[in-house]
């Protein structure tokens, strides 16, 4: 056998070349090392430590793999952040008492927001829980880094620094001298202790007890680069081990002494550098791993990165670099460094996406290959993770989906936004249609019941505020219901209101009642006929996350003062912000989604680094809330730059690998990105020492994957604009009447006539509308008409006040709220108070009201079969002389004389045309004296009286009723054949941008193609 790896003098240090399997060499050589073949047992006596548990876990299933089918006892294999003090290295009860177990961190984090709310409190100030708890979170990680780095007080921070600073560091500083003594003895009170702060006095007593009592066993580090002090103190402790050994990751050994030199906090090799100079060792004393011999390409791909990766203080000798490197490595150094890296750089962040998704499927067409993806923008995992789905694999993402986009967090939050806003139909629609949402019933009869009742009845301005507004709208005026599903809704809304109850009201209670109350309505509420809404709810693997966040919020909220219901879904909605769960069934075996941390040591055929844009990959520094970079140096705590260097350190792992893709996208949202600071390195160094065009076909994959990318949607032909429609039903299917305002969108867009009439399709409200000009004029229409219908006779002295009144009394039976009174009662006080002024002149005048809102229907005898004319006017005005004023009330425009004596808005004569024939409007009949339009704007003036008739443009109210009902008679006949068209908004003129059946006629896409508008004007 070899030489032993302990046969060398102390300090034993290793490294492995970044493209060797760093797992497999380590259990390939340990396996060879201690001759498992002949005792199977050997290496269960082996401590390996590992930096993360990702890589723990990783190594025992390396271990398996060597093994195959035979035997595979392993090593005690721990992760050198996590060791616990029961379990080995150290015997049970030896370290008992050393350290109180570590706070959790769910349990930190309320007990920082407990102590941020006081704060915000003495000053004055609301932030709300939800507001705390996402503060809590950077206070939490700069106490870690606190006792990372040994760090007791704030005393260097002193007043002549703290002088230059801006008011929110000074606050900031003297908030965390508070923290820094009432947060050890809270935590001393609880019995517990600080994460990273346990982790120091565990790592220290491990080095303090090996260096007087050495391990009888052999130790090995892998992988670790020592950038945590107390791990760089175990490292460097079990180095000097007999039996001890350190195994670094992709250490730069032979690197030029210019640039070893001038190493900074930025560059990936800072940590190791530092590390390797605290045991005297000189760097190219660094053992290569045995069996991991370092082959020429991907030895000249490790250069070729670390050269793109030199400080910046050296990059001015790049070319004799350059020069060296070919002379001692031959000519073609950088092309061979090249073959297997690639860049992509795609147009788009979803172009990006399916280029990855694309290199990750083309990897399973060969058999046993595997492939990562590494990135750390989540958004971009998920993108790449849906465009996986299309070709049917899920993927294993280390970073998970957000719980809130799983079906139990969703439906939790839905569940609180439905309890804050109960009259909130989105707020509804969105509870009612998720899958756990089953009150008590089958989810079939629910799904389909609720959305019935939400389309038809809910839509347009909200019901109310209230469960009980929503469960109005089931008395037969907004929707037709089945008996059984009016039934089914009622039950519904009954068992909604039972379980939703105790979070309602503005109590203050502790957040636990609020989870209890929370977990148990949501139970009931997924409950279907056969099964328990627990079983439901909290199975899976979102609905265990979730129930681990109530969890949480039960036991561990103490501290928390009580809250009202708009805190805890605050509190709620942050925790579930910040909770991922990762999938565990389904997913492929040979392909992984990871972040640059889990990346670590995972090896894999192919490597896809994606992302690589400033801000992202390298992440930007960011802005601490606490503290910022200039305080964090002053106290000695890592410097900001120090997470670019082991970030460059992971990127130079992975872009060592034997085929690596690099990808970015060239536009985010619209905006130009700028490229990583590494890629930009390696296009800078590679296009100095091959020339622009050599790098750029040398990083130019083999197989165009962007245009693979580009045309995986493409419909494969021109895209060609939808032709305008011209339907043409048959005159059987065609309406054989309309009511006077369709006879204007008849005549200004037929299109809209053949869509709600023909076709059946009514336009769907938006949810929750606003209230708005609509519903204000409905509430005028109507307070005028309980008003002059009771003043027909006398109007009483004070008419102006009851009409105020009653107005009053209709905006609030229409929606308003107080505070929208505010702006809508004087408004409708100066209308009101012109429309009394004008009315009392028109009845000195001897003008009296006929009738009010009155409706009407005239039978057309037209070629095509009779035709019926239905229509409704808000006022008929008797003159003296027995002829009647047509009257209609505007609260926003109105047509102009000039259109509708063109005949593009007939609503008054025509009202005029039926008023003069018998029987039309029960009880009226009469020649008309005049066509008018009130405006009632309710602005300075308040109100304009606009007469259509007997003007310059137009003829008198009697020729105008003749003329609109030739000008119908006429268009009815030319519908009443066949071969007419119901086009879509054939008058330039009189085109509506908004229409409500656009998007069914496509209208955008034939408007605006060459020769797509149509001019056509009106025939008469």
């Amino acid at each position: 056998m070899s030489e032993s790896l302990f046969d060398t003098p102390a300090p034993r240090l290793f490294t492995l070349p970044p493209q060797a399997d760093f797992l497999r060499s380590i259990a390939r050589r340990l396996r060879l090392e201690f001759n498992v073949e002949a005792h199977p047992d050997a290496l269960t006596r082996v401590l390996i430590l590992t930096p993360t548990r990702r890589a723990a876990k990783a190594l025992g299933d390396a271990f398996s793999a060597e093994a195959g089918n035979g035997v595979a006892l392993l090593p005690m294999i721990r992760p050198l952040g996590d060791i616990d003090v029961d379990d080995p290295p150290f015997e049970p009860g030896e370290l008992a008492g050393i350290a109180p177990p570590a706070v959790p961190a769910s349990r930190r984090r309320f007990e920082l927001a407990r102590l941020i709310l006081a704060k915000e409190e003495a000053l004055g100030r609301e932030i709300g829980i939800g507001g705390a708890l996402a503060l809590a979170e950077p206070l939490g990680a700069l106490l870690d880094d606190l006792a990372t780095e040994d760090v007791k007080d704030f005393s260097v921070l002193d007043e002549a620094l703290q002088e230059h600073l801006p008011a929110d560091r000074r606050e900031a500083v003297e908030f965390l001298n508070i923290v820094g003594t009432i947060w050890p003895m809270r935590l001393e009170e609880l019995g517990l202790v600080d994460s990273a702060a346990r982790r120091s006095i565990v790592l220290g007593a491990l080095v303090e007890r090996w260096q007087t009592q050495p391990p009888s066993h052999p130790v090995l580090v892998v992988g670790s680069t020592g950038s945590i002090p107390a791990a760089r103190d175990v490292m460097r402790c079990v180095a000097m081990l007999e039996q001890g050994a350190v195994v670094l990751p992709g250490f730069d050994w032979d690197a030029d002494d210019a640039a070893w030199d001038k190493i900074d906090d930025a560059h990936p090799q800072w940590a190791m550098r530092d590390f390797v100079d605290t045991l005297g060792v000189e760097r190219r004393k660094v053992q290569q791993w045995p069996g991991s011999a370092e082959k020429a390409p991907a030895r000249a791909r490790r250069r070729v990165v670390a050269e793109s990766l030199r400080p910046a203080e050296v990059t001015d000798g790049w070319l004799g670099r350059v020069e060296r490197l070919a002379e001692e490595f031959g000519a073609d150094f950088f092309a061979r460094g090249l073959d297997g890296l690639s860049l992509i750089e795609a147009p788009d962040l979803l172009a990006e996406a399916r280029i990855c998704a694309l290199l990750l499927r083309e990897t399973l067409e060969t058999p046993d290959k595997t492939a990562i993806l590494v990135t750390p923008d989540r958004g971009l995992a998920r993108r790449v993770a849906a465009e996986m789905d299309k070709f049917g694999v899920r993927l294993d993402d280390s970073g998970g989906a957000a719980l809130s986009e799983t079906h139990a967090g969703a439906f939790l939050l839905r569940l609180l936004d439905v309890a804050e806003d109960p009259g909130s139909v989105v707020a509804l629609s969105a509870l009612w249609g998720s899958p756990l949402f089953a009150a008590g019933l089958e989810r079939g009869l629910v799904h389909g019941v609720l959305g019935k009742f939400e389309a038809e009845a809910l839509r347009g301005v909200r019901p109310g505020r209230d469960l009980a507004s929503v469960r109005a709208r089931l008395d037969g005026k907004y929707v037709q219901l089945f008996d059984d599903d009016r039934a089914a809704i009622e039950t519904i809304l009954t068992q909604m209101d039972a379980a939703m109850a105790p979070l309602g009201g503005e109590e203050l209670l502790p957040a636990a009642v609020w989870a209890e109350r929370h977990a148990r309505a949501a139970e009931a509420l997924a409950s279907t006929s056969d099964r328990d809404g627990a079983i439901r709810l909290w199975s899976g693997e979102g609905g265990e996350a979730a129930a681990g966040v109530l969890r949480e919020l039960l036991g561990e909220t103490e501290s928390l003062p009580p809250m009202r219901l708009f805190d805890y879904a605050g509190a709620f909605r942050e925790l579930v912000r910040a909770r991922r769960v990762p999938p565990r069934l389904g997913v492929h075996p040979r392909l992984q989604v990871l972040g640059p941390l889990e990346a670590r040591l995972i090896g894999a055929d192919r490597i896809v680094l994606a992302g690589l844009n400033e801000g992202v990959w390298p992440a930007g520094l960011g802005v601490d809330p606490w503290l910022s970079a200039g305080m964090r140096k002053a106290l000695k705590l890592g410097a900001p730059e120090r997470r670019h260097g082991l970030a460059a350190h992971d990127f130079a792992q992975l872009a060592a690998g034997a085929e690596v893709f690099l990808t970015r996208a060239t536009k985010a949202d619209g905006a130009p990105t700028v490229a990583s600071r590494w890629v930009w390195r390696l296009k800078t160094l590679v296009e100095g020492a091959m020339g622009r065009e050599a790098a750029s076909t040398a990083l130019r994959p083999s197989v165009d994957y962007a245009s693979i990318a580009r045309d995986l949607n493409a419909p494969g032909r021109a895209p060609k604009p939808a032709p305008k429609p011209e339907p043409r039903p048959p005159v059987s299917a065609r309406p054989r009447g309309l009511s006077i305002t369709e006879i204007r969108t008849w005549v200004r867009d037929p299109y809209s006539i053949y869509a709600r009439r023909i076709l059946g399709i009514d336009r769907l409200d938006p949810a929750d509308m606003p209230i708005g000009a609509r519903e204000r004029g409905t509430a005028l229409h109507n307070a005028l008409h309980e008003a002059f219908m009771a003043w027909k006779d006398v109007l009483p002295e004070d008419a102006e006040t009851q009409l105020i009144e009653v107005s009053r009394r209709h905006l609030v039976m229409a929606g308003f709220a107080p505070e929208e009174l505010v702006v809508e009662l004087p408004r409708f006080a100066r209308a009101a108070r012109w429309l009394i002024a004008w009315e009392r002149q028109r009845r000195a005048a001897g003008i009296t009201i006929a009738e009010l809102e009155i409706k009407g229907h005239m039978t057309l005898d037209v070629p095509g079969g009779d035709w019926v004319l239905t229509g409704r006017s808000d006022r008929f005005d008797r003159q003296a002389d027995g002829r009647i004023d047509i009257i209609d009330y505007k609260t926003g425009n109105a047509a102009s004389a000039k259109e509708v004596a063109a005949g593009f808005d007939p609503q008054l004569p025509l009202t005029a045309a039926m008023a003069r024939e018998a029987g039309v409007f029960n009880g009226l009949v009469g020649d008309p004296a005049g066509l008018y339009y009130v405006r009632l704007p309710g602005n300075a003036v308040g109100g304009v009286e606009t007469r259509i008739d007997s003007t310059k443009a137009t003829p008198p109210a009697a020729e105008m009723a003749d003329q609109a009902i030739a000008e119908l008679r006429e268009w009815i006949t030319r519908f009443d054949r066949e071969t007419e068209p119901y086009l879509s908004q054939p008058r330039a003129k009189y085109v509506n941008d908004y229409g409500d059946y656009d998007h069914l006629a496509r209208r955008g896409e034939w408007a605006s193609a060459p020769g797509g508008s149509d001019e056509g004007g009106r025939e008469t």
